[in-house]
């Protein structure tokens, strides 16, 4: 099976991308892998980002998006997200 490669760095990434990476570094801490997968696309990057930050804005508190996004995790079997 092909795999999609994951820019190791920012600096690996595509230009367009690199600064929406490192708004995600300054936000985050780091640039997690799945917005480090999506930098291949620019567009694409740009449009999760978008998302990331239109449900940022509802009305549940943060630590109830985490609580929810663990319990998703486990059900969907991911050894990746709860790291």
């Amino acid at each position: 099976m092909s795999r999609i490669d994951i820019p190791a760095t920012i600096d690996a990434a595509p230009e367009a991308s690199r600064p929406l990476l490192d708004a995600v570094t300054k936000l985050l801490g780091s640039a997690p892998n799945l917005f480090r997968l999506a930098a291949n696309s620019p567009a694409a990057l740009e449009g999760y980002l978008g998302i990331f930050g239109a449900l940022g804005k509802g009305s549940l508190p943060a630590p109830t998006r985490e609580r929810i996004a663990l319990a998703i995790a486990e059900f969907n079997g991911c050894g990746y997200c709860p790291a």
